[in-house]
């Protein structure tokens, strides 16, 4: 069975319409389950765990990224090859996997493959996205996807990732949009929006951010049926023994 991790409702859109409470899991497919983590290494290790003790015998990594690299444009999609934990050590996703996804994905251009790197907390501004950069030299960047890569490699199951950019290099986090994010990771426009009446000067930034989620989720919605489908067909029929990921 593949389990899905996803950390927020809107990413979690992108696969169901179903809804759910983080910390729980539901069937989008036959064997394929989804739980809803929110924000953080520690939901997203709890999350997959939670997948595992249902049954999952591969673990996908599901949503948005921040991009790190200049080059890369809000809506890209993102297939690292590896995962650079926030104490530096790297997880290989499964080759296989990985290499059928990308071919199933070579439509959309380009693709970036290079390091995904773990993040403690919400990149805020350009000058936090580009020290990252050139500490790890990674392109982009989560909070939830090397949690994920580290339970899978201790449970010796196969792991990838897909995610979407939302927030470019350049793009700053407005605060008043920081402020209006639940505990859960979920946004209330509500607040965001009294808010942002109040500081005519961050309209700008959170319609340009709004713009980029949109892209994004767009990304996530138009490859979901790809990136399941191919899923399915390379973990189909494989014993948990073959599907071991890489140690690079």
């Amino acid at each position: 069975m593949l389990g899905i991790v996803v950390a927020l409702p809107w990413e979690l859109k992108s696969l169901t319409r179903q809804t759910l409470q983080p910390g729980a899991c539901t069937s989008i497919r036959e064997d394929i389950t989804v739980a809803l983590s929110g924000i953080g290494a520690e939901r997203a290790y709890a999350a997959a765990a939670l997948l595992v003790s249902r049954g999952a015998t591969a673990l996908l990594g599901w949503g948005y990224a921040a991009a790190l690299d200049h080059r890369v444009t809000a809506g890209s999609v993102l297939l690292p090859k590896r995962i650079i934990g926030l104490t530096g050590e790297s997880h290989p996703v499964n080759a296989e996997w990985h290499r059928r996804l990308c071919e199933n994905l070579s439509h959309r251009s380009p693709i970036y493959t290079d390091a995904l790197v773990e993040s403690a907390a919400i990149l805020k501004t350009s000058s936090e996205k580009r020290a990252l950069a050139e500490q790890t030299q990674a392109t982009a960047t989560d909070m939830e996807s090397a949690a994920q890569a580290r339970l899978a490699r201790e449970r010796l199951l196969p792991f990838v990732v897909v995610r979407a950019v939302v927030d470019t290099a350049s793009t700053p986090i407005p605060e008043n949009v920081m402020q209006a994010l639940d505990s859960e990771g979920d946004l209330c426009v509500r607040n965001l929006l009294s808010k942002v009446l109040l500081r005519p000067a961050d309209w700008i930034p959170v319609a340009k951010l709004g713009i980029q989620f949109r892209a994004a989720q767009r990304t996530l919605k138009e490859t979901s049926t790809l990136v399941l489908n191919a899923s399915q067909v390379c973990l189909e029929g494989h014993s948990p023994d073959a599907t071991i990921p890489s140690r690079g």
